[in-house]
């Protein structure tokens, strides 16, 4: 397999990936410079990720019919357009409406690189292996986006992040220009195709289990400064340590969910959803203990987001490796981290705010509820199976009996039933 093009892929999502974290790292500046709250700041990183959710489909939808390799240009060209012209506009609103524009813009790119790197798989079994690939940008980039942007806001200003990304995302789109292969546009048929499978319950309950498993992740990921620093009382330094190898173990853990998932995707699921639960169980009982803190979030970092190829191999399974498709599953991968974090918040309110704990049961309860989903979808899948087998069963049974013969009983001959013959 010709990698090259996955790396190119890769270093495009890794864009993206900064650039949604990249105001976090700049809270102080920005606030200063716009004459706005930390919070009113904090809230960038929502309204880009509304955009990723809302407009990332209606792009996909408005590109259903344009070749992958073109699309991806003009996405790419236009998201680094509008990342560097950013620090040209003084104004909270105008700033965040290019926040909204961008996460749009960002939500379709996400899209395209995971259909292109479907698509450019040499084998059906080698999706996963393909799409963790690309998907190693996603995990970098949240592990580089906010101490890269914090270092340059530090060493010059907020406004230089953004122009450094937008110059980034020209290159990149001329890396890829030179570098990607030529992939077809999807047909008529193909799209008719996408949007009936849409309308797939089957589809939309493997959905459920992205959403809830990325809830449960970043439910809990999104407080775990507070918990390392407040609970555990690690100081600043070694809380940003902790955090750097949480990024490393999610590399790690895609790359080893990559290599599998093509084959025994609902196994990694199961054994990551307990063991997530089960972290997320000893952070909420033993926060206040470093020791246990620690492996804690590493091994979320090892399990939770890292299940990302799995989650897209079933969601492939039944619904192809569609543009649409693609792009409506990173929506709801999104939306995963908003009502995650959301979720998280709330508790976190609700006893008091005075420490992050409560966050940690809460993204655990969702990752158990993941688990429930998916044994569910088993379940049902089982006895679909069982009807259909008894069916052709029976069909058989009926074919084969001699003439005269009739079923009693209430069964099928060799299913619970016997045939009488005169």
């Amino acid at each position: 397999m010709n990698r090259r093009p996955l790396y190119w892929l890769m270093l495009t999502l890794l864009l993206v990936a900064m650039s949604e974290l990249q105001t976090m790292g700049m809270l102080p500046d920005m606030a200063r410079s716009l004459g706005a709250s930390t919070a009113a700041i904090g809230a960038f990183i929502s309204i880009y990720s509304f955009g990723m959710a809302i407009g990332g489909p209606l792009i996909a939808w408005a590109l259903r019919q344009v070749a992958p390799k073109t699309a991806l240009l003009g996405v790419v060209t236009a998201y680094a357009v509008l990342e560097a012209a950013v620090p040209l506009v003084h104004n909270y609103w105008w700033v965040a409406a290019l926040r909204l524009l961008t996460g749009t813009l960002g939500g379709a790119v996400f899209g395209l690189t995971l259909t292109m790197a479907a698509r450019l798989a040499p084998s059906p079994d080698r999706i996963a292996s393909s799409i963790s690939i690309v998907l190693n940008g996603l995990m970098l980039g949240a592990v580089l986006g906010l101490p890269i942007s914090h270092a340059v806001a530090t060493a010059w200003n907020w406004q230089t992040s953004f122009v450094a990304l937008g110059g980034a995302g020209l290159l990149i789109a001329l890396l890829d220009l030179r570098t990607l292969p030529i992939l077809p546009a999807a047909s008529a048929q193909t799209t008719a195709d996408e949007l009936q499978q849409l309308r797939s319950p089957r589809l939309w309950s493997r959905f459920l289990v992205s959403l809830l498993t990325i809830g449960a992740t970043y439910g809990a990921f999104s407080y775990f400064t507070p918990l390392l620093e407040q609970d555990a009382g690690f100081s600043s330094h070694a809380t940003t340590a902790i955090l750097f190898g949480y990024g490393l173990c999610t590399v790690i853990g895609n790359n080893l969910v990559g290599r599998y998932a093509d084959r025994h995707a609902v196994t990694l699921l199961r054994i990551g959803h307990l063991v997530l639960a089960g972290s997320l169980v000893l952070l909420a009982l033993f926060a206040h203990l470093p020791w246990a803190a620690l492996p804690g979030v590493l091994l979320v970092g090892l399990v939770g987001v890292t299940m990302n190829p799995a989650l897209v191999v079933r969601v492939v399974e039944v619904a192809g490796a569609g543009n649409l498709v693609n792009t409506v599953h990173t929506s709801v991968i999104t939306l995963g981290v908003v009502v995650g974090s959301a979720i998280g918040g709330a508790a976190i309110s609700g006893t008091g705010g005075t420490t992050a704990v409560a966050a940690m049961w809460t993204g655990a309860i969702l990752a158990i509820l993941a688990t429930c989903a998916l044994t569910a979808q088993g379940v049902a899948r089982q006895g679909n199976t069982s009807l259909a087998n008894a069916g052709v069963a029976d069909t058989v049974q009926t074919q084969t009996r001699p003439a005269g013969c009739h079923v009693v009983h209430g069964g099928s001959p060799g299913v619970g039933g016997q045939a009488a013959c005169p």
